[in-house]
């Protein structure tokens, strides 16, 4: 019996040693890190879909033959009379927005004496040649003045969380100088603009 309880007693003990062998060993530390994240936080009563992130939207005028434009003048009297836009602009419930467009500040500007959009200017641009807009009735919108330069629609929707306001407008290559002066290449342009909410 005194066999047996020494044989029980050893085999506890390397039960025990071998169980304190056999936990977990201490984690080691491999390094540390941070994780940054960033993001601006607006309050904008309004968004435009089809924006990007530096709230532009690009638009495809495709190309066109200066035979086929209207003038500065008479934009929607070309063959080409505008290439169509609907902006949704997503808001918050009963606000009514408007699209107010500043080409005076930055952008390729204006052409000199007229109401319409400058071409960039660069290597290969066409030269007497601009973009005008259009709102939906297809009437020239003046870009000389921001109280003339804009669009603007009531909301639709009932949405408490809001709903899309529908900014209808067009695009249009016009010539901007005397008959024949037009000249073929390029025909980018950039218009800043800003919503206004009410």
């Amino acid at each position: 019996m005194k066999k047996f309880s020494l044989a029980l007693i050893t085999l506890s003990v390397i039960a025990a040693s071998g169980s304190a062998l056999a936990a977990d060993p201490t984690p080691v530390q491999g390094g540390s890190g941070k994780i940054t994240f960033t993001g601006v936080i607006n309050n904008d009563a309004c968004s435009v879909d089809g924006a990007n992130a530096d709230r532009v939207i690009s638009v495809d005028m495709g190309t066109v033959s200066i035979k086929d434009m209207g003038t500065a003048e008479s934009p929607s009297s070309g063959r080409v009379t505008g290439k169509d836009f609907n902006l949704n602009v997503n808001c918050n419930l009963g606000t009514k927005v408007s699209m107010i467009f500043d080409a005076a500040s930055g952008g390729s500007g204006l052409v000199t004496g007229k109401k319409v959009l400058a071409l960039t200017k660069g290597t290969g641009t066409a030269a007497n040649v601009g973009i005008a807009l259009l709102d939906s009735n297809g009437a020239l919108i003046d870009l000389s003045s921001k109280t003339t330069a804009k669009i603007q629609s009531d909301m639709h929707g009932t949405s408490a969380a809001g709903g899309d306001a529908i900014l209808n407008f067009s695009a249009a290559y016009v010539t901007t100088g005397a008959a024949g002066t037009a000249t073929a290449g390029r025909g980018d342009a950039t218009l800043p603009f800003i919503l206004q909410y009410e």
